[in-house]
């Protein structure tokens, strides 16, 4: 859990984007369990709802509540011990949010997570005598998370290093023979090894388009004359990073190789363009171009996914223009689509820089190749 100054600079950019949009109050609400999957009412209070759900009420004048069930001593105890200036209310209910909102009397209420809103909360708000109009916030707290701090970049470098150094083991952990679901159990040790609390990671055959993703308990072996591709994502302290790499069990697969070279080659050449006010789709179609120049077609112009706190905090979508910035670590990873090398690709973790972007994942190694 990060510490009150970390906490006190990301709620101070909420109220200025609050101050921008007119919102008097933010809801940030997690209904899943699941700690992998909490986002903006995490990033808030650092608050893992793993009891139930949560939410999180940031008024523009700086009060800020945690609702949720079981809080519990620990937690309660950490925020009183680093002068947390959190209201902590224990319990969960639409009314008791409606509640807690109405004693605010909001003119103006910014959702972050509109997907996360609850219905019947919508209905007990509109009940009040002074409901407040509803805003979906979700986009800009969105963009909010994605320039992250140097707290959260130390923790995505750590990420780096460790999926780094995994993957110098992979040579002997991916061999002919062995079940996937070895390979992944494998990994996620050598990951905790490192220090990682967790991590996602798979083993994909290619080519991957049309096939399900398996990634628990795959009792599939690791095959003579196949491609796949290994992705090692670990997490530290709530914080991901990416490598993946393709792997052949092919004997003399240099048309392989060559394609990957191709696509090593296309990310180095778009390096400089990533930087601070680029329009990521204007990138993709530079590196379309440049292999399109080698040969190569790509599955899509998306060039990947931004990463941090979620694996996937979102994906680049190259139908809507999007400007970088400085601070945003994204997972970047140009994908092939002719038949014979469908969905090869290698995914590291950059950040974006002013003078372009650098790669976070040191890993030098090529693809490797099994016989």
């Amino acid at each position: 859990m990060f510490d009150v100054a970390e906490a006190t600079a990301r709620w101070t950019r909420v109220r200025e984007m609050m101050e921008r949009h007119d919102l008097d109050l933010v809801l940030a609400i997690d209904l899943s369990r699941d700690e992998i999957l909490q986002g903006h009412q995490r990033w808030l209070t650092g608050y893992i709802a793993m009891g139930g759900p949560a939410a999180t009420l940031l008024h523009r004048n700086g009060h800020i509540e945690l609702i949720s069930e079981r809080i519990g001593k620990p937690v309660t105890r950490h925020y009183q011990t680093n002068a947390f200036p959190i209201e902590l209310v224990n319990g969960f209910t639409p009314a008791l949010l409606a509640e807690r909102i109405g004693r605010l009397r909001p003119r103006r209420l910014g959702i972050a997570g509109a997907d996360s809103f609850p219905a019947s909360l919508a209905g007990l708000l509109g009940e009040q005598p002074f409901p407040p109009e509803l805003v979906d916030a979700s986009l800009q707290f969105q963009r909010l998370r994605l320039r992250k701090s140097a707290y959260e970049l130390a923790l995505i470098r750590r990420s780096c290093a460790i999926a780094d150094a995994v993957w110098e083991q992979v040579p002997d952990i991916v061999r002919i023979g062995r079940k996937n679901y070895e390979v992944v159990a494998d990994i996620d040790h050598h990951v905790r090894l490192q220090g990682a609390e967790a991590g996602f990671h798979l083993v994909l055959p290619l080519p991957f388009a049309g096939r399900p993703m398996r990634s628990v308990a795959n009792p599939a072996t690791i095959e003579p004359d196949t491609r796949y591709l290994v992705e090692i994502s670990p997490r530290c302290d709530g914080y991901y990073a990416q490598l993946t790499l393709p792997v052949t069990s092919r004997a003399d697969d240099q048309v392989a190789l060559d394609a990957y070279q191709d696509l090593v080659d296309a990310k180095q050449a778009a390096l400089p363009l990533m930087r601070p006010g680029a329009d990521l789709s204007q990138v993709a179609r530079s590196v379309s171009t440049f292999l399109a120049d080698r040969g190569h077609t790509m599955t899509s112009l998306s060039l990947g996914h931004f990463c941090g706190m979620a694996l996937e905090e979102p994906r680049h979508d190259p139908s809507v223009p999007f400007k970088l910035e400085d601070g945003m670590t994204l997972i970047f990873h140009p994908i092939l689509a002719e038949p014979e090398f469908q969905s090869l690709m290698r995914a590291d973790t950059y950040l974006i820089t002013e003078s372009g972007a650098e790669r976070l994942t040191r890993y030098d190694g090529g693809m490797l190749t099994l016989v």
